[in-house]
C-alpha cells in the first residue's frame, strides 16, 4: 500500500511588525482622516514594542482602546466625542494624498 503524503502549501503571511531598515512613521489621524501627528522613526526600530508602548500612552493619556491589529500595525481609541487611529506607516504621510474627507479642510466654493 501506497501513502499519499500532501503538503499543504503555506501562505506567507506579511507581519508589517517585522525589523525592517526601511523607513516607517508614527501616525495620529482623527475621525475624518485628518493628519494630526505623524513622525519618523529610527531605521531598526523595535515596531511592536513601539506600537504598545504607544498604546500604553494612549490608555494612560485617558483614552479607551478600541480594534486594534497588529497585522495592520493599527489601532483606535477614544475619547469621546473624539475618536483617534494610530498606526505605523510604511509611507510618508505628508507624501501621501490624504483619504476621505480630509483634504477638504475648507469650503470649495468659499475660497477659504
Amino acid at each position: 500500500m501506497l501513502l499519499t503524503v500532501i503538503r499543504m502549501a503555506r501562505r506567507n503571511v506579511f507581519d508589517s511588525l517585522e525589523p525592517t531598515r526601511e523607513p516607517r512613521w508614527y501616525v495620529v489621524r482623527g475621525m475624518h482622516g485628518e493628519l494630526l501627528e505623524a513622525r519618523a522613526l529610527p531605521a531598526g526600530i523595535d515596531l511592536k514594542r513601539v506600537l504598545v508602548a504607544a498604546m500604553l500612552e494612549w490608555i494612560d493619556a485617558g483614552w479607551s482602546l478600541g480594534e486594534f491589529s497588529s497585522a495592520c500595525a493599527t489601532f483606535f481609541c477614544d475619547r469621546p466625542p473624539e475618536r483617534r487611529m494610530v498606526s505605523i506607516d510604511p509611507t510618508d504621510p505628508h507624501d501621501v494624498p490624504p483619504y476621505g474627507a480630509a483634504h477638504l479642510g475648507a469650503c470649495p466654493s468659499c475660497g477659504d
